[in-house]
């Protein structure tokens, strides 16, 4: 017999973008802005103290700086820029959605405003979780500290 335990992922990162707050929705910004935190090293004590905080060290990236992740996705986001410009949005929506964890009976869609659409069978009206509203509170951020949650 087969047992499946889920497993807590800890947080080893996050992301924003920001955008002029008077910018229309059908025309690119006029600025963008992407910032990131990579928690390369703990500052927070020994490795599981903190259940949903890690390290790239302590998940065995002890050999993988930050300089060559900042490289490595750079070069992807570069890429999936070039794709969307030059083969339109499609391309770059599957390869996302060619990554969610597959479920039976769930389709899943990004719309043209960039919401995830999730179709279910047996139900007629499709979940929308808009990209808007999840960029603007991102779940890794305590808004308590300001800082990653722990």
């Amino acid at each position: 017999m087969n047992v499946w335990k889920p497993v807590e992922l800890a947080l080893t990162n996050g992301a924003r973008l920001a955008w002029p707050q008077d910018a229309d929705e059908d025309a690119p910004p006029s600025w963008l802005v992407f910032g990131a935190m990579i928690r390369t090293v703990s500052l927070l004590g020994e490795a599981g103290v903190t259940p949903l905080a890690a390290a790239l060290e302590d998940e065995g990236f002890a050999d993988f700086g930050s300089g060559q992740l900042v490289e490595g996705f750079a070069r992807h986001l570069m890429m999936a820029i070039d794709t969307w410009q030059n083969a339109g949005f499609g391309p770059v929506a599957r390869r996302y959605l060619s990554r969610l964890t597959l479920a039976r009976g769930v389709r899943r869609d990004i719309d043209l405003n960039g919401d995830l659409v999730i179709r279910r069978t047996g139900n007629t009206q499709p979940e929308r979780r808009p990209l808007v509203a999840a960029l603007a509170t991102p779940s890794w951020l305590d808004p308590a500290t300001g800082g990653p949650r722990i």
